[in-house]
């Protein structure tokens, strides 16, 4: 290992620019000694600096308190410092944990999806689900995934559009009378057990039917969905739902896109 190096040297070993050490400087975290021609020379000590420095800066510290930690460095405060890091490094492992749990679980619901069989009218039981929403008067369809994303940010603490969460919207009853079809009354993301929600759409039975393609097929498919509810004997107890299973955040092909249409049912009187 050479006795010095000059500032250019130094900045490429640490992946850094040379302003950023002359910033280091200016504050007081780094002390090279000048040679020829006034250039800086940094030695042993001030590469020891920037590993410290650098570990530093991971845990967020600012200079100031970097500086102070160096003049007065003990090993007292390294290990009350290794501790800080410590535990930021576990936080960041249950991160990146959960984020490869929702990973895992959206690789599972494409693969579900993308195979499902559509057309078919089921009648299923659904246990309640609770979910977060935002209502108006009504939502164009033009309008769902703006209203949605509001909706995520919202509730960004837990909210992630990519993830594992189900989106939705209701259909707004008063239009459907009118044969309109693109009103809907509310967007809504289905939440996981034990975190914040607005309602619950009720456990019972419902109607489902699955159909690919672009969101203009919806008219031809909840009619289809109807007639197999009234022909098993049901009619719709609640308005009906469409729930997003694979959309645009997961590919570019409308082809592709699998919607679900769900109506709660009671038995026909």
């Amino acid at each position: 290992m050479k006795e010095y190096y000059p500032i250019h040297e130094l900045a490429k070993l640490f992946d850094l620019c040379p302003d950023t050490l002359r910033y280091y400087e200016e504050k007081g975290l780094l002390h090279p000694t000048r040679g020829e021609n006034r250039y800086r020379r940094y030695g042993i000590q001030d590469i020891c600096t920037l590993n410290i420095i650098r570990a530093l800066r991971a845990l967020d510290l600012p200079t100031g308190e970097i500086r102070g930690y160096l003049e007065r460095r003990s090993v007292g405060e390294t290990l009350e410092l290794l501790g800080r890091e410590e535990a930021l490094l576990r936080r960041r492992m249950a991160e990146l944990e959960s984020a490869c749990r929702e990973a895992e679980e959206r690789r599972r619901r494409l693969e579900r999806y993308r195979d499902v069989e559509a057309g078919q009218v089921e009648l299923v039981e659904e246990l309640e689900r609770p979910y977060v929403f935002l209502e108006k008067d009504f939502i164009l369809e033009k309008e769902v995934d703006f209203q949605l994303k509001r909706l995520e940010q919202r509730h960004q603490d837990y909210i992630q559009v990519i993830g594992s969460q189900c989106m939705g919207a209701a259909l707004d009853g008063e239009s459907l009378k009118q044969g309109i079809y693109n009103h809907f009354s509310r967007v809504f993301f289905l939440t996981k057990p034990g975190l914040p929600f607005d309602d619950t759409l009720p456990a019972g039975t419902y109607a489902r039917l699955y159909y690919r393609g672009a969101y203009d097929r919806l008219k031809e498919h909840l009619g289809i969905l109807l007639a197999g509810v009234e022909g098993a004997g049901y009619r719709p107890a609640g308005a009906p739902l469409e729930l997003y299973r694979i959309d645009a955040h997961d590919t570019n092909r409308e082809e592709e896109y699998v919607t679900e249409l769900q109506v709660w049912v009671t038995a026909a009187v």
